[in-house]
């Protein structure tokens, strides 16, 4: 005769009650001989948990576990992360309240002996690609501050932002999640990121910082790029990745582009992209794109 192993699970005892009347007849021996119940409970209690303790130290790892030691920042480096903080925490309930910590804090820093405008203007643009719903609140108060600070405004001139969001376009990346998915994960941020520099960028030229032609001059570019690999099928989610920027365009910039003489151009480019559906190197998903965006002319 052979048992499975359901055959033995069956017959172990999970929960057993005893009746009342046995119970009944313990407690009348053990009152007899003068036994404590509740420290035999307390006992048995205090074993299992013995046995327990035992059962860890044989399986847990062979780790030492050390305690995080929060390092304190100071000087520079405390201003600098203040200011991250800052910038986190604004909105449009508390934007005088912060961007006085802020320029209190750039105020400090223009005392040191080395020049950080190059880290605060980081801060800004980085803040604002993570977080680009909050954009027009951190480009307000950027250009608040560039217009108070003509060295730091030369330098953010210097950087042109403009010219390392192109370089971004050119340099989108695509892998399979099954191929490697940390380097997947890695390019969507890097994709995410892309777009919320765009988004940075038509912000700057609401708070006509950048003249309107740029919006113009972005996506004569997104659309180049986007022509130059319509026909190689290797290409159609970096093609997706593209048209998802020209999207991120429209739905920022579609009101400035439209008071623009350079309107009629661009609405028969996105009409022509709309009708690339021969082309292997374009998704049904970009052409869906495209027909959106012609909806909202």
């Amino acid at each position: 005769m052979k048992y499975s192993l359901e055959d033995f699970e069956n017959c172990v005892i999970t929960e057993y009650k005893l009746s009342d009347t046995i119970l009944d007849k313990i407690n009348v021996l053990t009152s007899k001989l003068g036994i404590n119940n509740v420290e035999i409970k307390r006992s048995n209690r205090r074993a299992r948990s013995e046995q327990k303790n035992e059962l860890w130290e044989k399986v847990k790892p062979a780790m030492d576990f050390k305690k995080t030691v929060m390092e304190e920042k100071t000087g520079i480096d405390k201003l600098l992360s203040g200011i991250k903080i800052s910038l986190n925490k604004l909105n449009v309930q508390n934007y005088d309240k912060e961007k006085e910590i802020v320029v209190s804090s750039i105020d400090e820093l223009k005392k040191e002996t080395h020049d950080v405008r190059e880290d605060i203007l980081s801060i800004f643009i980085n803040t604002s690609q993570l977080n680009p719903f909050y954009s027009k609140f951190y480009v307000k108060m950027l250009c608040e501050i560039l217009n108070d600070d003509p060295k730091m405004h030369e330098i953010f001139l210097n950087n042109d932002i403009i010219s390392v969001y192109k370089e971004s376009l050119s340099k989108i990346e695509y892998i399979d999640s099954n191929e490697d998915f940390n380097k997947h994960c890695m390019i969507n941020k890097e994709n995410d990121k892309r777009k919320g520099l765009c988004v940075f960028l038509i912000e700057l030229v609401k708070q006509e910082f950048y003249d309107e032609e740029i919006l113009f001059e972005l996506f004569n570019y997104q659309v180049e790029l986007l022509e130059k690999h319509e026909n190689d099928k290797c290409n159609v989610h970096i093609n997706d990745e593209i048209v998802e920027n020209i999207v991120c365009l429209f739905k920022e910039g579609i009101e400035i582009m439209k008071s623009q003489d350079y309107f009629n151009n661009i609405e028969d480019k996105v009409k022509k992209c709309k009708d690339k559906k021969a082309n292997e190197g374009i998704s049904k998903r970009a052409i869906f794109k495209f027909m959106d965006i012609c909806d909202s002319f």
